[in-house]
């Protein structure tokens, strides 16, 4: 639906400019979707005179004129009959567009123009084209045409809701915005006058079918003057997308946009036995549109008729052997309102979108039938003339009551979290004209319009009340909320890339689980996760616990797998556990666990094949803290019982467990049903995530100077840590030593029992400077002496 700036500010007195008017519009719930310039186009074409005019030498029909544009004498050719000279029309000069056509200078038959004298139909104005635009005698010369003919207009295009029918009309878009902006509604007054000639003696109505047809109107006006729509009118029209025809065309779809209410002329002289009848159509009946094509009616389809044939398809269409021709004398206004479905379902069946059956759908008021007949009646005297016969026919079988509603100020309070008093409530719903009737307690009462179908609770009143006070206007007492963490998410997601793109598959298991699970996996009395959040009503002994570790799920899930002639396997869940807490609630924790067995990789001809062991599930671990920026953590020996003695370890950082990784203990292995060797590892997520700080990565510079590198092996006690040591080292010179890699370790023959043999590749590398054997051999000699005063080497 289009909405004009100038003709809404006919209904009240807008003090503001389109563009600001668009976001009162869009908050006051009509939703704008695009704003057309209208005459931006004309602003290029100029008033000019025809000074002289000559007879083309090579062509009968064309002459040659010269036109003041207010510049100067321009030489135009020009083809139409009423061209003469002092005539004031539309000239378009040199480079004037109109869409895609351009005007060029060109040469007509030998003779050189410079620009076009234009047609109403040329300009969009109307479809006369049976010569060029004549303006006043005083149109004043060079002015450009939009400004001259007040074209110049701002046009929203809406979208109105299809609960809100009253909006589909100026008059009722006014009247939101009155109440929005605090502003005095000025709607036209109708008066009419009527002859003494009663209708009921000229023309009949019946309505066979008021179940389908609510209410139906007819006035009947005699001796009217078809001809062309004064200017204003067809500037309304054309501001809004309509053309114009007639007077009589024009008033009913001027008056369908004011009011928003549709509206139907019939030809009396063609209406057979002048009767209006309501009715279903006949299986078969034949029905000649205006859009030129002929319709095969079923019983489900409504019809206005006469006592011979249908005239209109009621609500959707006028019909070609009713409708208004410059021949016209008398017409019928109809003005009537019908169930809604059946409009759409007519509408939908035929394919057929009129202005009438867009609004008709949404299931119109039908008071505003009379308002909108009566308006059109005052307009057609006026500018068609005639005489109103007096009365008029009005089938109402059903009136329908208004509504009361009452809306509770504590309502209002609790709802909309805003204080009002009595005066500012029935302000904001006055505004929107509803009627006062009285109070009683903390409740108000009010008279809905017929024209608001749409209100019909307290809580429609509290919507509309909010609306009025503004959403902005409400004072925000809730803090921002954080529906997602990102960091956490974005971690969490790197996580499962990492590890599908090392060949896992990730597994999602229910979060129900079975407490026997946790008397396989051997674990201790005290342990936490026996203190297990158990469910009032599960489904039976297999699903009554939330899990409080995801591993004999991973368990379940290899065995699966191995069943069906998986024997390499790789697979992870990263999801929540379960655990009792001093509240009322469960805590929640998520943890990321692994699971491998068989070969490390696909088998490929070009490879060997190499078995998962303990230190690839170590080395996977370290991936996943790595890329959680995890540093500074140490490997201990595992605590937990069901990994294999020996065969596992505890990842610790600030001396609290954040991990552990290892092969499960057969035993456990075998009550789960598995005699494959498992290996696993179980990441605390939850616990890393709180203890480090999400930042944005930085990119090292690469060192524009060379590394050196240096190999050193020694013997040392087994019992020092590994990461130990290489912290040892790094704490010598961390400036310059950039990376220290194990590439052996042996234990065996000529070394003494309770000692092993470590080989590092130490790389060294400086950012300020080339750096010198003797510096290296200075950082080495520091290291050795620390190594052997902390741990008690010997060199190799």
């Amino acid at each position: 639906m289009n909405i004009s700036y100038n003709w809404l500010k006919q209904y009240i007195d807008l003090k503001i400019s389109p563009e600001e008017l668009q976001e009162k519009m869009t908050f006051a719930g009509i939703e704008v979707e695009k704003v057309h310039q209208i005459g931006k186009d004309l602003k290029q074409l100029k008033v000019a005179e025809i000074v002289s005019k000559e007879k083309h030498p090579q062509a009968d029909n064309l002459s040659i004129c010269s036109v003041n544009d207010g510049s100067g004498e321009i030489q135009v050719i020009c083809g139409a009959p009423n061209c003469s000279t002092g005539a004031r029309v539309a000239f378009a000069p040199v480079g004037t567009q109109f869409d895609d056509f351009k005007i060029k200078k060109v040469k007509l038959r030998g003779v050189e123009s410079y620009g076009m004298l234009c047609s109403e139909k040329e300009l969009g104005i109307s479809d006369n084209h049976d010569g060029i635009m004549i303006l006043a005698e005083d149109a004043p010369v060079g002015q450009d045409l939009a400004s001259y003919l007040n074209m110049e207009d701002t046009v929203f295009e809406v979208e109105i809701t299809p609960n809100r029918p009253d909006l589909l009309g100026i008059i009722g878009v006014a009247r939101d915005l009155s109440a929005l902006l605090d502003l005095p509604l000025k709607i036209p007054k109708v008066l009419v006058s009527e002859i003494e000639k009663k209708i009921e003696n000229h023309l009949i109505l019946e309505n066979r079918d008021p179940d389908l047809c609510l209410r139906y109107t007819a006035r009947l006006i005699e001796n009217i003057t078809i001809k062309d729509s004064p200017e204003w009118l067809k500037r309304r029209l054309l501001a809004v997308g309509l053309r114009p025809i007639n007077n009589i065309v024009d008033i009913t779809n001027f008056v369908l946009m004011e009011y928003g209410h549709p509206l139907h002329a019939f030809d009396y002289d063609k209406i057979a036995g002048k009767k209006i009848i309501v009715r279903r159509a006949e299986m078969g009946e034949k029905f000649p549109a205006l859009d030129e094509e002929t319709y095969t009616l079923t019983n489900e389809d409504l019809v206005i008729a006469d006592s011979e044939k249908p005239v209109a398809l009621a609500g959707v269409i006028g019909g070609m052997n009713s409708h208004i021709t410059t021949e016209t004398k008398n017409i019928v206004l109809e003005s009537a309102n019908f169930l809604y479905s059946t409009i759409r379902r007519t509408s939908a069946k035929f394919q057929i979108n009129t202005d009438s059956s867009y609004r008709f759908e949404r299931n119109l008021s039908d008071q505003s039938t009379e308002d909108a007949s009566l308006r059109t009646a005052q307009l057609v005297l006026e500018l068609a003339g005639g005489d109103l016969l007096k009365g008029k026919l009005d089938s109402y079988p059903d009136p329908v009551p208004l509504m009361i509603i009452s809306v509770r100020k504590s309502r209002i309070k609790k709802l909309l979290s805003i204080e009002l008093d009595d005066q500012q409530i029935i302000k904001y719903l006055k505004g929107l004209e509803l009627k006062y009737l009285k109070s009683e307690g903390d409740k108000l009462f009010f008279e809905v319009p017929a024209f608001r179908k749409d209100l019909i609770r307290e809580v429609d009143l509290l919507e509309e009340i909010m609306r009025l006070h503004g959403y902005n206007n409400i004072e925000s007492f809730l803090s921002v909320q954080n529906i997602m963490d990102r960091p956490r998410f974005m971690a969490k997601r790197n996580l499962k890339s990492l590890l599908l793109n090392q060949g896992f598959s990730e597994i999602i298991n229910w979060s129900f689980a079975d407490p026997e699970n946790l008397d396989k996996l051997k674990l201790a009395a005290g342990d936490p996760r026996r203190n297990t959040v158990n469910l009032r009503n599960p489904l039976g002994q297999r699903f009554s616990i939330m899990r409080s570790t995801l591993i004999p799920d991973l368990l379940k899930t290899a065995l699966f797998n191995i069943n069906r002639g998986r024997k390499d396997l790789k697979i992870f869940e990263l999801n929540k556990v379960f655990t009792n807490s001093e509240g009322k609630l469960a805590r929640e924790r998520f943890h990321l666990t692994g699971l491998l067995l068989g070969n490390l990789d696909p088998v490929y001809w070009k490879n060997k094949n190499l078995t998962i062991d303990l230190f690839d599930v170590k080395g996977i671990a370290e991936d996943l803290l790595t890329d959680l920026s995890v540093t500074g953590h140490t490997v201990t020996e595992s605590e937990e019982l069901f990994y294999q003695q020996g065969h596992s370890g505890d990842f610790r950082s600030d001396g609290n467990i954040i991990g552990s990784f290892g092969k499960l203990d057969p035993k456990i292995a075998q009550d789960f049903g598995l005699e494959q060797p498992i290996f696993l590892f179980d990441i605390y997520l939850d616990n890393i995530l709180d203890s480090i700080e999400f930042s944005i990565s930085k990119l090292k510079e690469i060192s524009k100077y060379p590394p050196v590198l240096r190999d050193i092996s020694f013997i040392i006690p087994i019992k020092y840590q590994l990461q130990e040591v290489i912290d040892t080292m790094f704490q010598i010179n961390w400036q310059c030593l950039d990376k220290i890699v194990l590439f052996d370790e042996y234990k065996g023959k000529n070394i003494s029992d309770g000692y092993r043999s470590l080989s590092f590749n130490l790389i060294f590398v400086s950012s300020t400077k080339t750096l010198t054997d003797e510096y290296i051999n200075n950082i080495i000699n520091k290291i050795i002496k620390t190594l052997e005063k902390n741990y008690q080497i010997e060199l190799r």
